[in-house]
C-alpha cells in the first residue's frame, strides 16, 4: 500500500491497488487501465482535491526494459471519509505487449506505480507526497485481457487434482515446466514435459494402441488409435532434448516457443485423463 504523508503527520492519504487491469483495444496502441483504492486518514479536509500521477514500471521481471510508461488520472480525486475507487492510465503498444508476454512467461504479471499525490488546495503543507505500490495481475485475468485486444489467445488448461500417482507426479512436472521457462531452461522445459507424457502414455495404453495403429493407414484408424499416434509422436519429438543421439538428436535446439508448445501439449493430455473411464 502506497503511504502519503502530509506535514507532520497530520494526515495521510493511502492508495492500495485492486490487482486488476483491462485494456482498450487501439490500432496497435492500447490502453492500459489500473484500478487502486484511496482512503484518507486524520486531519484532512473533506472533498479536498488532490491530483494523482506516476510511472509504471515492470517489477520482478528478468528484462533490462523495465519502464511501461507515464499513468495519468481522467481527473483529481477528492478525499472522502470512505473508501474511493481510482482509475490510472497509460498507453501500451503491440511490442510492448508482446515483450511483457516474453518476460512473464507465463507467471503473474508484477508491476510498480511510482506515484505523486498533489494537493491542488494544499496551503498548510507542501501539497506534493510520493510513494510507490506493487501490483500483481493474475496470469489468467491477464490473459483473458490480452485475448480481448487480438493481441493474443488463452486457454486455460486446468491439470485435475487426483490421487493417481504417476497423473499426481505429471502434474508436478508441469508446474516444474513452467518455471523452467521463466528460468528460460527451454530444453529443460522439454524434458519435463516428456516426463508428463508418461502418465499419459500408461494410462491410455499407448504403446500397443500405437503399434496397432502403425499396422494401417491413417484413414483407416479409429479415434483411440488416432489419440495414440499423437500422443506417441509428441513423446518421441520431447525425447530430443534429454538425449543427444550422434547425427539426430544432438543437433536439436529448443526455443521459448518450442517449449511453450511442448508444455502445453501435455498439460493438455494430461488434463483429457480426467474425462477417460
Amino acid at each position: 500500500m502506497a503511504n502519503f504523508r502530509f506535514g507532520s503527520n497530520d494526515y495521510t492519504v493511502n492508495i492500495r491497488t485492486q490487482h486488476s487491469a483491462s485494456l482498450l483495444q487501439g490500432w496497435g496502441v492500447h490502453r492500459l487501465v489500473l484500478g487502486f483504492e484511496v482512503t484518507a486518514h486524520d486531519k484532512y479536509t473533506e472533498d479536498a482535491p488532490f491530483l494523482v500521477s506516476g510511472n509504471l514500471w515492470t517489477s520482478d521481471l528478468p528484462s533490462p526494459a523495465s519502464w511501461v510508461g507515464v499513468l495519468h488520472a481522467p481527473g483529481p480525486i477528492g478525499l472522502k471519509p470512505f473508501t474511493t475507487t481510482l482509475t490510472l492510465e497509460t498507453s501500451v503498444t503491440d511490442q510492448q505487449l508482446r515483450g511483457l508476454e516474453k518476460t512473464r512467461a507465463g507467471a503473474d504479471l508484477t508491476l510498480r506505480a511510482d506515484l505523486t499525490l498533489t494537493g491542488l488546495a494544499e496551503r498548510r503543507h507542501w501539497p506534493v507526497a510520493s510513494d510507490s505500490e506493487n501490483i500483481r495481475i493474475p496470469h489468467a485475468a491477464w490473459s483473458i485481457q490480452l485475448a480481448q485486444v487480438d493481441v493474443g489467445a488463452f486457454v486455460d488448461v486446468l491439470v485435475p487434482i487426483t490421487t493417481v500417482e504417476a497423473r499426481a507426479t505429471a502434474a508436478r512436472r508441469i508446474r516444474e515446466a513452467k518455471t523452467a521457462i521463466r528460468d528460460q531452461r527451454y530444453e529443460h522445459t522439454v524434458t519435463l514435459a516428456r516426463q508428463a507424457l508418461d502418465a499419459v502414455r500408461e494410462a491410455c495404453d499407448t504403446q500397443n494402441v500405437n503399434a496397432r495403429a502403425a499396422g494401417k493407414k491413417p484413414a483407416e484408424r479409429d479415434q483411440e488409435e488416432r489419440w495414440a499416434v499423437l500422443i506417441q509422436s509428441a513423446y518421441n519429438l520431447f525425447s530430443g532434448a534429454p538425449h543427444d543421439d550422434t547425427g539426430t538428436t544432438e543437433n536439436f535446439t529448443w526455443t521459448r516457443a518450442d517449449a511453450v508448445a511442448a508444455v502445453a501439449t501435455a498439460a493438455s493430455l494430461l488434463a483429457r485423463l480426467e474425462d477417460l473411464p
